[in-house]
């Protein structure tokens, strides 16, 4: 036996003999020769497993290699429980981060209510409208759902024109005075709301200061002489109109640029002197409060360098000027809105917030499934990063949208553009039905068939806030029937429909919500907006010239039972908050429907 005491482990050998049980169910012995024996044990000789007491295991343990050994296997232990914990917390609080709605800017959220205010309400009884007049009417604008608005050029100019300025530092006196703009400012500022000028950098009027010194100029060294874009040779640049360009200056004895009207010569933006005048006027407005500009004609800011003659890019354009492709499309910086060029915008880049996208402007009479998806996706699907959406169909320098389109279109279209992401332009009157007025035809100056008088009441005389009222600068719409007054009366009117739409808007889902575009073909443009948490939404319309059925179930996260939330019109034979499913949903021509359903994103199922 070992000189150890405690357990030990033993191999235990039968020597010479074998187990045997009597009657009595007592174990024996039995040698080989059938003789009862002692039942022997051996102990296995050179066994290597041998018991170990307290005193031991605590000796061996105690040794270096075996302490280190323990401390790192601990030490791993820890840190991966460490990590668990680390990993744990960080998606509880990463979470919400994911799941939580994308900030948005003011100018992202809002309804932009564009005006031309000499059209829009007189204040004083002259016969013009004033910015006294636009402030009078804040509250009409914000109950329409638009928080910003954004102006017509309100700086002194030629009485023909408002677009050929002669002090972009001082207010047109036939549209009211400094005081007056302060003051409507600082009431759009109580609001909550917004206010942009428009911002003419392109070009002034020819009865400019700067152009006087300029054509004057017979120095190098003098500070106004490249003001303007002045030549001694003419190239064959086209003017929008299809005329040509230069004209040519007998005081001076060159050309000078005028990519409109020859009163309106071009600004040189090469100049260092030039691009820090227009900064101090900028800087200057922004002083008195307001929030920012549309930067008008910003497609036409530079010319090429060498003044090159023009070639044709090939462009299928009906316009010569869109196919001529020496004119650099740039924009300048420190600005919110610029007009997009046909040939793309800049949104995001170079200082420009909001490209205002033109190109449904030109769409009149007709534009189905398959022209509604072009028009979306070159926004939703073409658009580079940091671009944001615009949608627009009418201005002050295009036919009126009731004049191009049914109101039953008007209203698919004012459906599909306030729920897509983006920001909505309104042109003032186009939310009454507003049309061109046929006693205008003149297609230049401030005197447009578009800029007809905002119609307030069925008379003439709601044009003015006085008693005592001079005949309107223009003459009024013959339709006195669309008016504010008999709109605001009728639950079905447009007037309504649009304060609808823009309530409707605010919305999460649509708001912040992702975008989908769900089932389009020649007829039918649909998509899902849809945020976690709240409720998805389906657009779908028909901008086809029939009633069409389609199923929408399994698109995206459409579910097949659905709700109505909103329609397009009286017309549509769908009741609101009426149970529908979405494997079969008939809509007539021009019809618009809004289903909702409990949207849960996966992950979260």
């Amino acid at each position: 036996m070992s000189r150890n005491s405690g357990v030990y482990l033993v191999s235990a050998k039968r020597s010479e003999a074998y187990m045997v049980y009597d009657n009595n169910g007592s174990d024996s012995t039995v040698t080989m020769e059938g003789k009862e024996a002692p039942m022997v044990y051996e102990e296995e000789e050179e066994s290597p497993f041998y018991g170990m007491n307290k005193e031991e295991l605590l000796e061996i343990s105690s040794q270096p290699c075996w302490r280190r050994l323990r401390a790192a296997f601990i030490a791993v232990i820890i840190l991966l429980w460490l990590a668990l914990l680390v990993t744990v917390v960080a998606l509880v609080l990463m979470y919400p981060k994911c799941t939580a709605a994308e900030e948005r800017s003011w100018w992202q959220n809002d309804v932009v209510y564009r005006i031309y205010v000499r059209s829009f309400k007189d204040s004083d009884g002259d016969g013009i409208g004033d910015l006294s007049g636009v402030e009078e009417n804040l509250d009409y604008i914000q109950i329409l759902g638009a928080n910003t608005i954004s102006l017509s050029p309100v700086f002194e100019s030629d009485a023909s024109d408002d677009f050929s300025v002669t002090d972009s530092l001082r207010v047109n006196p036939e549209l009211g005075s400094m005081e007056n703009l302060t003051s409507l400012i600082n009431s759009v500022k109580d609001k909550g709301m917004r206010i942009l000028l428009d911002f003419i950098p392109n070009q002034t009027s020819k009865n400019h200061q700067w152009f006087a010194r300029s054509a004057s100029s017979s120095s190098y060294m003098d500070t106004h002489r490249n003001y303007y874009v002045w030549s001694p040779y003419t190239n064959n640049w086209l003017t929008v109109n299809g005329d040509m360009a230069w004209t040519l200056d007998a005081q001076r004895n060159e050309s000078y640029l005028h990519q409109f009207s020859t009163s309106q010569p071009d600004l040189n933006l090469r100049s260092g002197r030039v691009q820090a005048e227009l900064k101090d006027i900028l800087e200057s407005w922004l002083a008195k409060g307001v929030d920012g500009f549309y930067v008008r004609g910003s497609a036409y800011l530079f010319e090429d360098y060498d003044l090159r003659d023009e070639t044709s890019n090939g462009g299928s354009s009906s316009n010569a000027y869109e196919n001529l492709v020496t004119r650099l499309h740039v924009r300048t910086t420190c600005i919110l809105i610029a007009d997009m060029p046909s040939n793309g915008g800049y949104s995001g880049r170079q200082g420009v917030q909001l490209s205002l996208d033109r190109n449904f402007l030109n769409k009149n009479g007709n534009c189905d499934g398959a022209c509604i998806k072009t028009y979306v996706d070159s926004w939703m699907s073409n658009s580079m990063e940091g671009q944001w959406p615009s949608w627009m169909a009418g201005d002050e320098n295009v036919d009126r949208f009731a004049s191009r389109f049914s109101s039953s279109f008007i209203r698919a279209y004012y459906m599909l553009t306030m729920l897509l992401p983006g920001t909505p332009v309104l042109y003032y009157g186009d939310e009454i039905m507003l049309k061109n007025n046929p006693a205008i035809n003149t297609t230049s100056g401030n005197s447009r068939t578009m800029r007809t008088l905002m119609q307030w009441g069925n008379a003439t005389s709601d044009f003015c806030s006085v008693s005592s009222c001079s005949s309107p600068w223009i003459p009024p719409n013959a339709d006195a029937s669309i008016d504010v007054q008999s709109q605001e009366a009728n639950s079905d009117s447009m007037l309504e429909y649009i304060r609808d739409l823009t309530t409707f808007r605010k919305q999460t889902s649509f708001r912040v919500g992702s975008y989908h575009q769900a089932l389009a073909d020649d007829h039918i443009f649909s998509y899902v907006r849809e945020f976690n948490g709240e409720k998805g939404y389906l657009v779908a319309i028909n901008f086809g010239t029939s009633s069409q059925t389609r199923s929408y179930y399994g698109y995206t996260s459409v579910e097949k039972d659905a709700e109505v939330a909103m329609t397009s019109g009286p017309d549509v034979d769908m009741e609101v908050e009426a149970e529908v499913t979405t494997d079969s949903i008939t809509l007539g021509a021009n019809q618009g429907v809004v289903l909702s359903w409990d949207f849960v994103a996966k992950e979260e199922l």
